[in-house]
């Protein structure tokens, strides 16, 4: 059995949890602040620039800022070792960082970059003083959006990019992996109870277009 006259007194090991634990906190607070700043900063470099897809540039950018913060974190833990710090506990206030920086990643960036409301939004900015009616917010989405922005372009380029569609001679087609992830956006939106019509787009599919050789009454009917 341990000597109880071994073990350090009442009031000194609660200033050892009380010291571990403030740490901790140090070391986590860093680690967040710092994987941040060198992922904002990679992101003024032309560190993989190549890669015009946004999300998968900054998967790659986030990769190389979680191995700058680990190595910076690491040292750190290690000139803490008198207040209980330990070298494992770097790589998991890194995790930590690593898991906000993605999901600010996802929700700002990449939604500023993609959001058609922040398009929106922007425009009316820009023109504070007029009123957009429905019928204008729709008219300069496609002046501007898809037209001047070519962004339905973009699209299709991005995803070709993805593996998603393929181009053909007369125009792009989905591919099988394009359709496994829209099975998988099908189990997300049912999840999370999201506006499916995005998803199960038959109703509204170019095929259900008017033919023009088709004569009338019988445009957008598709067999079944």
């Amino acid at each position: 059995m341990t000597d109880a006259g071994s073990r350090p007194p009442a009031g000194q090991r609660a200033g050892q949890v009380v010291r571990w634990l403030c740490a901790q906190a140090l070391l986590q607070a860093g680690a967040v602040a710092l994987g941040l700043g060198c992922f904002v900063l990679l992101f003024q470099t032309d560190l993989w620039s190549g890669v015009t897809i946004l999300f998968y540039r900054g998967l790659i950018l986030l990769g190389v800022a979680f191995l700058l913060t680990l190595a910076a974190t690491a040292a750190l833990a290690s000139l803490g070792w008198a207040w209980g710090l330990r070298r494992r506990d770097a790589l998991g206030a890194c995790v930590l960082s690593l898991a906000l920086n993605l999901s600010a990643f996802v929700i700002l960036p990449v939604t500023v970059d993609r959001s058609i409301s922040v398009f929106l939004l922007g425009q009316m900015a820009a023109h504070p003083e007029e009123r957009f009616t429905p019928e204008r917010a729709r008219m300069v989405f496609e002046t501007v959006y898809l037209g001047a922005f070519r962004q339905m372009e973009r699209r299709l380029s991005e995803q070709q990019a993805s593996g998603n569609v393929a181009q053909t001679a007369d125009g792009y087609v989905i591919t099988p992996q394009g359709r496994a992830f829209i099975r998988f956006c099908g189990l997300v939106a049912r999840a999370f109870r999201t506006d499916t019509r995005m998803i199960d787009a038959a109703a509204s599919a170019p095929s259900a277009a008017r033919d023009p050789g088709a004569p009338d009454g019988s445009a957008g009917v598709v067999p079944r």
